[in-house]
């Protein structure tokens, strides 16, 4: 889908980037704050996800919370992880986009939608 490097990207093309579901994995995810608010009183989020700079992913609609790496950081499994007390340690990093100003977090390790929990969005490392 990327037609240029992600950081050329203004927030309005980012906005205005139709929905679609991941294609496959990915390892960064651009959050990108909406006007429409959620009935929290938060703003609602749109997340791009990328892999090795491509867009492979747009999701957004009701979400006011991202759970990175699931609920309470425990993975896809977390009632396994938190039965067994193990969670797999992933270092989670953070930058700013030049262009549009958006934050894009990211790890070294691939990841996958888990899905939406009520409003919550949440993402896995694989």
């Amino acid at each position: 889908m990327a037609e240029k490097d992600i950081t050329q990207y203004t927030k309005k093309e980012f906005l205005e980037m139709e929905n679609f579901g991941p294609t496959g994995p990915f390892d960064s995810v651009i959050i990108v704050p909406t006007r429409k608010m959620h009935e929290s009183g938060y703003r609602c989020m749109k997340f791009v996800l990328v892999r090795h700079g491509e867009i492979v992913g747009v999701v957004s609609g009701w979400s006011d919370v991202v759970h990175i790496n699931g609920i309470g950081g425990y993975g896809k499994d977390f009632s396994n992880a938190i039965r067994q007390q193990s969670v797999k340690p992933v270092g989670w990093a953070v930058d700013c986009l030049p262009k549009s100003g958006l934050l894009r977090i990211f790890c070294q390790h691939e990841c996958d939608v888990d899905g939406f929990i009520g409003s919550d969005f949440s993402f896995c490392v694989r």
